[in-house]
C-alpha cells in the first residue's frame, strides 16, 4: 500500500514539474503596436497585439499566466519587499500586484479551451483595453519602445521583449525564425533575433475566431434548429435526471444487501465460536449407584421432613374461658384480703 502511494506522489510531482516545464517552453513570437485598416480584426480593431508561439512539442495551458509592460525590476523588489513582511507565495502577490495596478499587468483566465495552445502554434493577443470583449484581450495598449513580459503563476520570468523605438504601425517586431528558438537558451532579451516585418504576417495571425470567440458547436447549432421550442431538451435532462436517481437506488440497494450479508456472516461466525470455546457440560457416569442414591434421599427427606398440617389456625372467642395468655387479670396474684389482729 505505501508503494502505490508513492508512486502516485511521484506521478503526481511528475506531472507538475512537466507543466511547468513546458510553460517555459512559450515564447513572445510577435508584437505590433497598430495595424493598419486592411489587418483588423472580426470587430475592426486596429489595436496592437502579442503573439504567443508554443514552442515545444506538447500542448501546454496558458491559463493563469501573466502578461505585463511592469519592468522586471519593479517585480523583483516588489517580491522581495513584500516577501519580508509575509510569507504568500509569488502568485498571490502577482495577483495582488494586479488588483492594485490592473492597467499594467493581466492574468489570463481559466475556462477558456482556446487557452490550450498545441504544439508549434501560436495564440494572438489583442492591447485594445477592452478586457470584456474575451479572453484574449489586453488592459493596456502597446506604444514604441514599451517593455512587455510573460510570466508564469510561480513568478518565473517566462520570456521578455522591448518593442523598438521606431516601429510604424503597419510593421511589426518578430523573431528571425521560429526553428531557431532554443528553448535550453536563457530567457533573456537579446535584440539580435528579432526583426522588424512589413506587417504582412498580421493578417495571418489575426485569423476571425482566433482569440476572442469560441467556435461554434455544429452539433448545437443542429439541435437548436430542431428543437426550437425546447421541449425535447427538456425531457433528455429530466430523463437523464430521474436515470441517475434510478441508478443510485439501485446501488444503494445492492451495497446494503452486500453490508447485511456480510454482518451476518460475521455474526454467524462469533456465535460458532463461542459454541465452540464454551465448557462441556458434566454428565454423571453411568452405574454411579451411589450417586443416584443420594440423590433420592435428599429429596425423600425435604418432602417427608415434617407431618402434613391443615393450616388452619382456631382461636376461641368464648367468655369466661379465657386464658391466662388472653387475660391480664388472671396474669396477676389474686387481691391479699385485710384482717384485723384482734
Amino acid at each position: 500500500m505505501n508503494k502505490k502511494i508513492l508512486l502516485i506522489l511521484i506521478a503526481v510531482v511528475a506531472a507538475i514539474t512537466a507543466s511547468a516545464q513546458g510553460r517555459m517552453d512559450l515564447r513572445i513570437n510577435e508584437v505590433a503596436v497598430q495595424n493598419d485598416s486592411n489587418t483588423v480584426d472580426q470587430n475592426g480593431c486596429q489595436a496592437g497585439w502579442i503573439e504567443i508561439f508554443n514552442a515545444s512539442y506538447g500542448t501546454n495551458g496558458i491559463e493563469k499566466m501573466f502578461i505585463t509592460t511592469l519592468k522586471p525590476d519593479f517585480i523583483q523588489n516588489y517580491f522581495k519587499a513584500e516577501e519580508q513582511k509575509s510569507n504568500k507565495k509569488r502568485n498571490q502577490l502577482l495577483e495582488e500586484l494586479r488588483n492594485s495596478r490592473p492597467g499594467d499587468i493581466y492574468e489570463i483566465p481559466r475556462g477558456d479551451v482556446a487557452t490550450k495552445v498545441k504544439p508549434r502554434t501560436h495564440v494572438v493577443f489583442m492591447a485594445d483595453v477592452d478586457t470584456t470583449a474575451g479572453t484574449f484581450h489586453l488592459p493596456f495598449t502597446l506604444t514604441p519602445g514599451q517593455y512587455v513580459a510573460l510570466y508564469d503563476v510561480n513568478g518565473d520570468l517566462v520570456d521578455e521583449v522591448t518593442i523598438p523605438n521606431d516601429l510604424q504601425a503597419n510593421q511589426s517586431y518578430a523573431r528571425c525564425g521560429e526553428d531557431k528558438i532554443d528553448l535550453h537558451a536563457e530567457h533573456k532579451f537579446n535584440a539580435n533575433d528579432w526583426e522588424v516585418r512589413d506587417g504582412s504576417t498580421v493578417a495571418k495571425a489575426i485569423t476571425p475566431g482566433k482569440f476572442n470567440s469560441r467556435p461554434e458547436n455544429e452539433n448545437v447549432q443542429k439541435f437548436k434548429e430542431e428543437d426550437p421550442s425546447g421541449i425535447l431538451l427538456t425531457l433528455m435532462s429530466m430523463g437523464v435526471v430521474f436515470c441517475a436517481l434510478l441508478l443510485l437506488y439501485i446501488l444503494f440497494k445492492l451495497f446494503g444487501k452486500a453490508f447485511a450479508t456480510k454482518d451476518k456472516k460475521k455474526e454467524d461466525a462469533v456465535i460458532e465460536k463461542a459454541v465452540e470455546n464454551e465448557p462441556a457440560v458434566a454428565t454423571q457416569s453411568e452405574g454411579d449407584d451411589e450417586a443416584i442414591a443420594a440423590i433420592c434421599m435428599a429429596l425423600y427427606q425435604h418432602f417427608n421432613a415434617h407431618d402434613e398440617e391443615s393450616g388452619i389456625l382456631t382461636i376461641d372467642r368464648s367468655q369466661g374461658q379465657q386464658s391466662a395468655w388472653g387475660s391480664k387479670g388472671n396474669l396477676l396474684l389474686p387481691k391479699p384480703v385485710r384482717r384485723d389482729i384482734k
